[in-house]
């Protein structure tokens, strides 16, 4: 079995939002969406799906034009009016569905694990009252309207394989157990392992996991643990304790790092054929989860949303991450040809789709080839996209690392100040 192809991902996507199915789960109200009008139901999904980046107008315009209905005019009242009839959960549905297709096809394992990785990140939102009432606010005075966003993502697949926005009132370690749950309800649960980033380890947590099977490579604080404290580098055992609950038998693993530092890793994995150094190669994994929070907020730029209410927020959320998947799946697609061509050239580094170009390849032509109702024509578009993918390839150069620059809190895009491009 092969890796879920882009082209395939593409019918299921429109198999799904051509069905009445997802029509009733979409809609509020069953008599909504029954009049033929300017945006029909599907036309509606299939714009909000395009990224709205620029101001909506722009957006409108540009979309008619691009299906080939230039005469036609909506405006950017008569669209908020038509997004308020959907409901958020039917782009939930859409990102689930195209996770469950990824992980129905072959993917990346080690020692036989899916590997994911948890972390979280705070996401920017309009300025508005009842979104800072809904979802919280941080910063000088607590006035900026904040959610907590958190992602449970393969480290070996680039797939985001649960996401959750929050307010700001729920812990990191409240929304792990959600994305903990969450994974052991997908169809495709076999054996499982999750990095932890020191903060997230607790008993309880702990505790859940193994509840679940589910194991785990967790970085703890120093007086996490006393016994564990004391332990010198190397590979040992220890047992965490908690009243009234059952003893937990851990695996800890101590090393030293460049700075000097020594790292405190503890896991649910007891074989011994496995050694520090590849635990350690193991929870250093964990780094692309940055580096998609990266490609989530800067490229595909989840935080410039286009409304001002809080179903608005979850709408355009969800139809980021849906899309993220879908570029990881389409650089999957065209990594394949680029390592083929590659094959047998005496090239100094591995080159890799480069995938701020397949973001940007995306735009606009992955909404034409769903919207294509013959399938010879729509395979032709996805093989113009695949093309287009495999012609832009980046140098991989391993082991580089760069200083974390702390930068303060500035807003990087305005509701009222949308760009016309």
């Amino acid at each position: 079995m092969k890796k879920m192809t882009f082209g395939k991902a593409i019918e299921r996507t429109r198999e799904k939002i051509e069905s009445g199915e997802f029509l009733n789960l979409a809609r509020k109200r069953i008599r909504d969406f029954t009049r033929n009008r300017k945006m029909p139901f599907d036309k509606l999904i299939y714009f909000m799906l395009n990224m709205i980046k620029a101001s909506t107008q722009t957006c409108l315009d540009r979309f008619f034009e691009m299906i080939g209905q230039e005469d036609t005019h909506m405006t950017q009242q008569s669209f908020s009016e038509a997004r308020q009839k959907l409901n958020w959960e039917a782009f939930q549905y859409l990102f689930k569905m195209i996770v469950r297709e990824i992980y129905s096809c072959e993917y990346e394992t080690w020692n036989n694990y899916r590997v994911s990785a948890i972390d979280g990140s705070k996401i920017q939102l309009p300025d508005d009252d009842k979104i800072r009432e809904h979802f919280g606010t941080i910063g000088k005075g607590s006035t900026a309207a904040t959610a907590q966003s958190s992602s449970l993502y393969d480290v070996y697949n680039n797939v985001l394989i649960d996401v959750q926005i929050k307010p700001m009132s729920v812990g990191e370690r409240n929304i792990a157990l959600m994305h903990i749950e969450e994974l052991y309800n997908l169809e495709s649960f076999k054996k499982e392992c999750i990095i932890f980033d020191r903060g997230y380890a607790s008993f309880n947590l702990i505790e859940d996991l193994k509840g679940k099977g589910i194991d785990f490579v967790m970085r703890v604080r120093s007086k996490f643990n006393i016994y564990i404290d004391d332990l010198p580098e190397g590979d040992h055992f220890a047992v965490l304790q908690k009243k009234g609950h059952d003893d937990i038998n851990v695996r800890v693993l101590k090393f030293p790092l460049p700075s000097g530092e020594i790292e405190t890793l503890i896991s649910s994995i007891m074989d011994k054929s496995m050694d520090i150094q590849e635990f350690k190669g193991l929870y250093f994994k964990r780094w692309p989860i940055e580096t998609k929070f990266n490609e989530i907020k800067n490229k595909l730029e989840v935080e410039n949303f286009s409304g001002r209410t809080v179903d608005a927020i979850m709408q355009d959320f969800f139809i980021t991450m849906y899309l993220s998947n879908m570029a990881a799946i389409a650089c999957w697609d065209a990594q394949a040809d680029v390592d083929e061509a590659r094959k047998y050239k005496d090239n100094k580094y591995e080159y890799h789709v480069n995938v701020n170009h397949a973001v940007g390849t995306l735009k606009d032509r992955f909404i034409m080839a769903l919207l294509e109702p013959r399938k010879r024509i729509r395979n032709k578009k996805i093989n113009q996209i695949m093309q287009l993918l495999k012609e832009h390839v980046v140098p991989y150069r391993p082991d580089r690392s760069k200083p974390r620059n702390k930068w303060p809190r500035k807003a990087k895009f305005f509701h009222n100040k949308k760009s016309n491009c």
